[in-house]
């Protein structure tokens, strides 16, 4: 797979991560950065033309770098769980059939940053972790655990079982900003931009969180900034518990 943009390629050579190889535009005006970089980690690279860069590479935004990558980004669902619960993060993310992938990349992007670093996605009707997924992602998916899931249902019902707080992310629902969190860990369950969450997937929840709006004419929003709210304000929430 080549991956491709700046801080993608950055991420990557820095992370635990294998990289094949690296392509530099010949005329980057910051490639030595990347030679340096490429050089003090031992990955082959190899300075090529604007042309060659375009006929590997279709999206226009891949900023004169790129890399093959043949790593495996994915972790064992019970690893991912058993990583969460052991760990002194407060939630891990539990994504249904989300679709566009640069909401997913953004998705990913805000939840590293929040150290959110366990997110479990449903793998039947949801994007793949392409390269334009990790590259709106920015490179944040080589910092977090990650895995698919053909049972989400298990894996909320394991996660109900080791005392993890299921939340599902929906419209109808308590305005997150006035519910009392106490000091448990929480599952937060985010949906698809056209169809939400699974009927069944509500079901398996404690709470149903939703955003305020102020605008009576748009009264949605999108996907990605969605959960960028709520994973937000659900980390300001438990650090003032600590």
């Amino acid at each position: 797979m080549l991956i491709y943009g700046k801080n993608v390629i950055l991420s990557a050579l820095n992370s635990k991560f294998k990289i094949s190889k690296v392509l530099i535009y010949e005329n980057l005006k910051d490639k030595e950065k990347f030679i340096q970089l490429c050089q003090s980690k031992n990955v082959p690279y190899e300075l090529v033309s604007k042309f060659r860069l375009e006929q590997l590479i279709k999206d226009d935004n891949h900023q004169g770098v790129c890399a093959y990558f043949d790593d495996e980004l994915q972790i064992k669902i019970q690893d991912n769980i058993n990583n969460f619960i052991n760990s002194k993060n407060k939630i891990i993310l539990i994504s249904d059939r989300i679709q566009d992938p640069y909401n997913f990349g953004s998705i990913i992007r805000t939840a590293q940053l929040l150290n959110v670093n366990n997110i479990i996605s449903t793998y039947t009707q949801s994007v793949k972790l392409t390269p334009s997924v990790i590259k709106a992602s920015a490179g944040a998916i080589f910092y977090i655990n990650f895995s698919y899931s053909d049972n989400i249902k298990r894996v909320i019902q394991t996660l109900k079982e080791k005392q993890v707080k299921v939340y599902a992310l929906e419209r109808n629902g308590e305005y997150i900003e006035d519910v009392n969190i106490g000091n448990e860990k929480i599952a937060l369950i985010v949906g698809s931009e056209h169809y939400g969450i699974r009927n069944s997937l509500i079901q398996l929840s404690e709470r149903i969180l939703t955003l305020r709006t102020y605008n009576s004419q748009i009264n949605s929003y999108n996907v990605s900034n969605a959960v960028s709210i709520a994973l937000y304000i659900l980390t300001v929430k438990s650090l003032k518990l600590n």
